[in-house]
């Protein structure tokens, strides 16, 4: 076979083309700019303050909001939809969080009514969850929730007996005479890897041995042949055919990889035609660069790396001359491309309540310092969770860029693994999926954000002839906080408003109130807009799906036993028990106040002459003394739980009368629900920001005092910025737990750098 080799340089999309080319390429790569801007704008990623949490806790997050292309901070969403969901797939607690410079610290309260089990905290705004965009990956974090962490059953490894096995060919196919990469996989019904070790068979000869090098994953390299017939048996007796072999086609092949330079080798069968084919460079939708050459046999083609401005999965495609992709290689570019983070504690072990700081130190990979944004934890090692490593770096340069399920992919990122540019390697030669798809043939389904910052709304009016009167006429609406604090919005001519972030902010406490300034006799109704709803409609469309596999997993499960909201925002009970004693749901202030006015408008009443309860029953509501009618100089507010006497008269002429009947009553007051409060004060409700919550870090004066201090969490302190030399120190007080406790920092550049670091130190009782 005569080879023909060519040394091309890559050109950053400005080749000499000839002009019907230059047309088809310009219109591909226009196809494939249109389809990317379909895709969310955003991602993110969620830290949370430990990995393990206690029924009744606290959990703190803090929410990055990343551009999606360069993972820089992005300020196009300015609020977040958080939900976490319980292992039955029910939504236990949903709220919303502004976002500040693409940063959001928030708060979630683990009840104590949940049941213990892996949590899923999912995050949404408008611009990183589409409408129509069944594909993409929802930004969630696994969180496991527990009763007592001093009675956590030991996590194992629980054997799965289903079985799977993959064959990958590099750039996609098999083709007659053509050596070829073949990659493999061999995992559990869970995801987790499996070694095998098996031979490969040509005419039931043996032609390869092949094994798992690296979480049951390896390659192998031979040479296929269309009139031959070939199999993979595995030593555990399983045995498998090998994917089509095509008579003719090309290959493409990875050939050699460096921190500057990228070699590929293009092969085609030797009957194919001379032809132009175009090698094109992306990275998270952006193109970063093309390659062109004339293919007659082989053709090599060399890419300097530079031409990638960001750490991450690069994904080359091969177009023939027609502008059909052919062949697809992923490969990791540029991992030194990132923040590094050192995290230095004053010592190495401290005493019970004893005073202590970590020392931060941020640098590139040039060793220049830098200004960071950065979120450290620190809390007590039994709450860490081995079983679902996470960090901002693996999470936004891997696991939300890959559709298939990781096992621990923090191992890839963790410098001090010697073998993990090889397990990188191979954990791409066995990706079958991409987001990103080219093909001018293929339709464009646009997603379109669907959520909303603000707060929308629409007030209409029942009363026909006043809505005559009042149209193309701008209407006022009250926005009240649940603190009773308010302000004024308008509506416009058609009756449409809306509650911006600002305004949102202000009132921040969980709920506003919204109350039409007309009167009744214009029955107006506000229509507002709840978009949890609409989340959970949107999430039915997308898999089920979360990028890691579990490295082991509890032995005990429990069921779920609180209520918990469906799909639809309902709310879902097992078992509902009627009993005579009353219940009084919790309200906010002006949900109260409402409470307190209704009851104080209440018709009831003491009369403070003769002490008969007034208008509270019917037919029981005349005063009365000894002496004749009651002259009633006097009223009072009945108190609950109090006893008081009705009575029941019969009037005759004269002013006669006399008692038909007399009771004594222990007096309850109205019970409204939180729905017949708003219709009756013309109020409409809905979710705005959840409130600030605040971390409690004791002071010295707190640490003097003889109340024991069983914090488990002593650090949380989501928003650091490191100054010129690219360093901060934060400190604290340890609690009274003697154990090991660990450090957790990520955080970002704001530029598109992110990094993480951990470390250690022991508290003892001394």
């Amino acid at each position: 076979m005569k080879k023909h080799s060519l040394i091309l340089s890559i050109l950053c999309i400005a080749f000499s083309l000839k002009a019907h080319a230059q047309v088809s390429i310009d219109s591909l790569l226009a196809h494939a700019a249109k389809q990317w801007a379909g895709f969310p704008m955003e991602s993110i990623y969620l830290q949370t303050s430990k990995d393990t949490y206690e029924t009744g806790e606290d959990l703190w997050f803090k929410a990055y909001q990343l551009d999606a292309q360069s993972f820089g901070l992005s300020d196009k969403s300015k609020t977040l939809y958080l939900q976490m969901i319980s292992p039955k797939d029910s939504v236990v607690w949903q709220e919303k969080y502004p976002v500040e410079n693409g940063i959001v610290s928030g708060h979630v309260y683990v009840d104590e009514k949940l049941s213990e089990g892996d949590y899923s905290l999912q995050a949404y705004t408008k611009h990183s969850f589409y409408q129509n965009d069944t594909t993409g990956i929802i930004s969630a974090r696994k969180v496991k929730i527990v009763k007592n962490i001093a009675h956590l059953a030991t996590s194992e490894a629980i054997k799965d007996s289903t079985f799977r096995f993959e064959v990958f060919p590099e750039g996609g196919n098999l083709v007659s005479g053509i050596p070829t990469q073949l990659a493999f996989k061999a995992t559990d019904g869970k995801g987790n890897p499996v070694f095998i070790e098996g031979t490969i068979y040509q005419d039931d000869e043996v032609l390869n041995r092949l094994k798992s090098v690296h979480n049951g994953m390896g390659s192998v390299l031979f040479t296929p042949y269309h009139d031959k017939a070939y199999k993979i048996v595995l030593s555990n007796g399983k045995s498998y055919l090998l994917p089509k072999i095509h008579p003719a086609g090309m290959v493409l092949r990875l050939t050699k990889q460096d921190k500057k330079q990228l070699s590929f080798l293009v092969s085609q069968s030797n009957n194919l035609p001379n032809q132009e084919v175009y090698l094109v460079g992306q990275m998270r939708g952006m193109v970063c660069c093309m390659a062109k050459g004339v293919l007659k046999d082989n053709l090599k083609i060399s890419i300097p790396t530079d031409n990638f401005f960001y750490q991450g999965i690069a994904e080359f495609t091969l177009f023939d001359t027609s502008m059909q992709p052919i062949a697809e290689r992923l490969v990791y570019v540029h991992p030194e491309k990132k923040l590094y983070i050192t995290a230095e504690p004053k010592k190495k072990s401290y005493a019970i309540r004893e005073k202590t700081s970590i020392k931060i130190k941020v640098t590139d990979n040039e060793g220049k310092p830098i200004r960071a944004n950065l979120g450290i934890s620190v809390y007590d090692q039994a709450y860490n969770n081995p079983a679902n490593p996470t960090n901002i770096v693996s999470y936004s340069y891997m696991s939300s860029q890959i559709r298939g399920k990781i096992y621990d992919p923090t191992y890839y990122f963790d410098e001090r693994n010697n073998g993990r540019t090889e397990g990188m390697e191979l954990l791409l030669l066995t990706q079958g999926w991409r987001r990103y798809v080219w093909g001018m043939k293929q339709p464009t389904y646009p997603g379109k954000p669907f959520l909303n910052d603000e707060i929308k709304g629409i007030q209409t009016l029942k009363s026909k002839k006043k809505s005559e009167q009042n149209q193309r006429t701008e209407q006022l609406i009250q926005i009240s906080g649940a603190e009773g604090n308010s302000l004024f919005i308008w509506a416009d001519s058609t009756g449409r408003f809306t509650v911006g972030t600002e305004v949102m902010k202000g009132l921040r406490g969980g709920y506003v109130y919204l109350k039409p300034m007309l009167s009744k006799e214009f029955k107006p109704i506000l229509e507002l807009t709840d978009y949890f709803p609409l989340i959970d409609s949107m999430k039915r469309y997308r898999p089920d799906y979360y990028p890691i596999a579990n490295l082991s997993q509890s032995k005990n499960k429990q069921e779920l036993d609180l209520p918990v909201i469906s799909s639809d925002s309902t709310i879902l009970l097992n078992e509902v028990t009627v009993t005579a004693k009353g219940y009084r749901p919790f309200r906010d202030k002006m949900m109260g106040r409402l409470d307190s006015l209704a009851k104080i408008v209440n018709n009831a009443y003491v009369c403070t002459t003769c002490n008969y309860l007034i208008n509270y029953k019917t037919d029981y509501s005349a005063h009365h003394n000894e002496f004749g009618h009651c002259p009633a100089k006097g009223r009072k507010q009945p108190i609950n739980g109090e006893k008081y006497e009705i009575a029941k008269f019969k009037y005759y002429k004269d002013n006669f009368f006399m008692v038909e009947d007399r009771q004594t009553i222990i007096y309850q007051g109205p019970l409204f629900t939180e729905e017949e409060l708003l219709r009756m004060n013309n109020l409409w409700r809905t979710k705005s920001y959840y409130p600030v919550r605040e971390f409690y870090q004791p002071d010295e004066t707190d640490m003097q005092l003889s109340i024991p201090d069983a914090r488990n969490t002593l650090l949380w302190q989501p928003s650091i910025i490191t100054d010129e030399k690219g360093e901060a120190t934060v400190s604290f007080y340890c609690s009274d737990v003697n154990t090991g406790f660990l450090g957790v920092v990520e955080g970002v550049d704001g530029s598109g750098l992110l990094g993480n670091t951990n470390c250690e130190f022991r508290v003892i009782r001394k």
